[in-house]
């Protein structure tokens, strides 16, 4: 008796899913549907975002071949390269790059130019705004522009919070010893040497020039 009051269970259970399935089967399809074309559209979207990245790592490995034999072209190249990948990270690595060529290549006035670019980019993480503001004010210094105004735009990135401040105090040192104001020159070459959050090699640096305004 048990096996056929189980036998009658199981008839009308199938009975109720088969009910069921009439009604909501092509709902359940459609969404496994859903599914699948969702996925494969997140498998192709990464699939066509890897190869973007990879064609755009190969720009960029060819434009730096392309700077010792044609510094103008490479920097052109990654200027180019830096427009078209605008939002991946090889676009700011491409600006800093062509930035540096252009100071390679001795036209510091341009490099100080494309550097400032940089910082003046709101969409740039303040980290590499700050660096490129200080890269920039070097690269001014080096093309002969006004230091008393570099100095003044340097301070606010040579404060003790400033992520860059090490590099900051020792430009402006030498801006301040380009015033001829050893004094400021010194209190800023202090703050590296005495640092010992300094890198050894940046407070190596300053404790030697204090040794030579000193003598």
């Amino acid at each position: 008796m048990a096996d056929i009051i189980d036998e009658i269970d199981g008839e009308l259970r199938r009975d109720k899913v088969q009910e069921w399935w009439k009604k909501h089967g092509k709902i359940v399809i459609a969404g496994c549907l859903i599914v699948i074309a969702a996925t494969g559209g997140v498998t192709l979207y990464e699939t066509q975002r890897t190869a973007r990245l990879r064609a755009l790592a190969d720009r960029y490995a060819g434009a730096v071949a392309l700077i010792a034999e044609d510094p103008a072209s490479a920097a052109d190249a990654l200027s180019g390269l830096a427009a078209e990948a605008e939002g991946e990270g090889v676009a700011l690595i491409a600006r800093f790059r062509a930035a540096g060529v252009l100071s390679e290549a001795g036209d510091h006035a341009a490099a100080a130019a494309a550097f400032e670019t940089i910082a003046a980019d709101g969409s740039v993480d303040p980290l590499y705004r700050d660096l490129a503001a200080v890269k920039g004010i070097l690269q001014a210094a080096v093309a002969g522009e006004d230091r008393a105004q570099l100095l003044q735009e340097i301070e606010p990135l040579a404060t003790d919070s400033a992520p860059w401040r090490f590099t900051a105090r020792m430009i402006a040192a030498s801006l301040a010893i380009g015033l001829d104001d050893m004094d400021a020159a010194s209190d800023y070459l202090k703050q590296v040497a005495d640092d010992p959050e300094a890198p050894n090699s940046a407070r190596g640096q300053a404790a030697e020039i204090l040794r030579a305004l000193e003598n």
